[in-house]
């Protein structure tokens, strides 16, 4: 009974701490950003530069409304290829006055395994209607979801991350958010950590905000918070550096370089 009131308080507190939580309604990015991010994959004792991540912002119209299209290009490196190839490319088109999706396309090529999920999100009075288009290797579906309207696909939901009013954002707040991944839409958080200064193998310096994600368990991480994201402590909220447990080692994502922010990375520790 006790332990049933205490996660009652606890849920009501997180309530009350995601009201105070707002987004800027100027986009914190634009046009013609891009990022490029190494891969590390820890091998015993060794990290390996096992691949690389591209990030771009791109401008589109979609039944007159202005849009962002967003790209994530994931590749290994030749010689990482050998062990396990990956060749993913997710593509986000994001209303720009929203910031909420109207259509998803992610394609994956590992090793022998393909996919290619496409979804169509089509707003209602109080919902969105998804239409979903799935392949998996040789097997074809389509199926339709009605979801919240703010729930957001992967990329889509980076992107929005982006745009935190952290004045608003007290250290140890969990940000709720919802994201659809499959056919499920998965209830999840950001944790606030408070801020750290971060050095990057390039051997640059940046003042970088902490965050914790509650991760989906299951083929990849073992716990909820196995994950750590740091970044830029400035307007562009540009993600820096990325370190998980995973189930087989652990992984790094580090900022290789980036450019065409909307405004200068005055993070970074000269």
């Amino acid at each position: 009974m006790k332990k049933g009131l205490v996660l009652i308080g606890v849920f009501l507190l997180s309530l009350l701490a995601n009201a105070q939580v707002q987004y800027k309604q100027e986009h914190v990015f634009q046009p013609g950003e891009a990022a490029v991010y190494n891969i590390y994959y820890n091998w015993g004792f060794i990290w390996v530069h096992a691949g690389d991540i591209r990030f771009s912002v791109k401008e589109s119209v979609k039944n007159g409304n202005k849009c962002y299209d967003l790209y994530v290009v994931g590749t290994t490196r030749s010689a990482f290829d050998k062990m396990y190839t990956i060749r993913d490319t997710f593509m986000s088109r994001m209303d720009a006055s929203t910031a909420l999706p109207f259509y998803y396309k992610e394609v994956k090529h590992e090793d022998s395994y393909y996919c290619n999920k496409q979804y169509n999100f089509v707003p209602k009075s109080d919902s969105t209607c998804v239409y979903m288009d799935l392949v998996r290797k040789t097997k074809h579906s389509q199926d339709t979801m009605m979801v919240a309207k703010n729930v957001c696909d992967l990329v889509s939901t980076c992107y929005r991350f982006r745009n935190l009013d952290m004045q608003t954002v007290p250290e140890k707040t969990v940000v709720g958010f919802n994201m659809m991944f499959d056919k499920e839409v998965y209830n999840l958080g950001l944790k606030y950590c408070g801020k750290e200064t971060i050095k990057l193998k390039s051997g640059k310096k940046y003042n970088a905000l902490k965050f914790v994600p509650k991760l989906i368990t299951g083929d990849l991480f073992k716990k909820e918070d196995d994950m750590t994201i740091y970044v830029s402590d400035d307007e562009n909220h540009v993600p820096l550096l990325v370190t998980a447990k995973i189930k087989v080692g652990s992984i790094k994502a580090m900022l290789s370089s980036v450019s065409n922010t909307k405004t200068p990375m005055s993070s970074e520790v000269k």
